[in-house]
């Protein structure tokens, strides 16, 4: 086996002598340490993990909802992404534009936002009193059927008394 070997001089002025072999592995350890001194950069803190993990459920959570619109409807990965992007991350959206289906929410919201301050108070107390006048209604009807059956009951026990009374007579 046939090794060269080389002298060098250190900076503190000593030479070594070196194989080709202890200079190969050298050069290898030096690079091993710079790429892990690379590599091991400080500590995560423990904020930095969770911030790390939420991101990650998110990229799931994303991916999932393409896979849900693509499998609930014909559209292609890109189709979905450009969907979903489009309705804010909103399957049921989604879905219910590739079925046709119209929706009325946004309609709703901009009818209570095209109202003034003043129509909206009134709105507020007007719906407070159908659902007020709405429960006495209801309280009255049950109060009715209530005494109805009271009533009735009374009825029923004066009717047993007068018959228990024939009887022992």
């Amino acid at each position: 086996m046939d090794t060269s070997t080389s002298t060098t001089t250190a900076p503190d002025g000593a030479e070594t002598t070196e194989t080709c072999e202890n200079k190969i592995i050298s050069e290898t350890d030096n690079q091993l340490l710079d790429a892990h001194s690379e590599t091991v950069t400080q500590p995560k803190t423990q904020q930095d993990l969770i911030k790390e993990y939420y991101q990650n459920l998110q990229k799931h959570k994303y991916e999932r909802f393409i896979e849900i619109t693509m499998n609930q409807t014909t559209y292609t990965r890109e189709e979905a992404i450009a969907s979903l992007e489009k309705h804010k991350g909103d399957i049921t959206q989604v879905i219910k534009e590739f079925l046709g289906v119209t929706d009325n929410r946004e309609e709703r919201e901009k009818e209570q936002n095209s109202k003034s301050l003043n129509q909206k108070r009134y709105s507020v107390i007007r719906e407070c009193m159908d659902t007020a006048a709405k429960n006495f209604a209801i309280k009255q009807e049950q109060a009715k059927r209530y005494n109805e059956m009271m009533e009735r009951r009374q009825q029923k026990i004066k009717e047993e008394a007068v018959a228990n009374g024939n009887k022992t007579q």
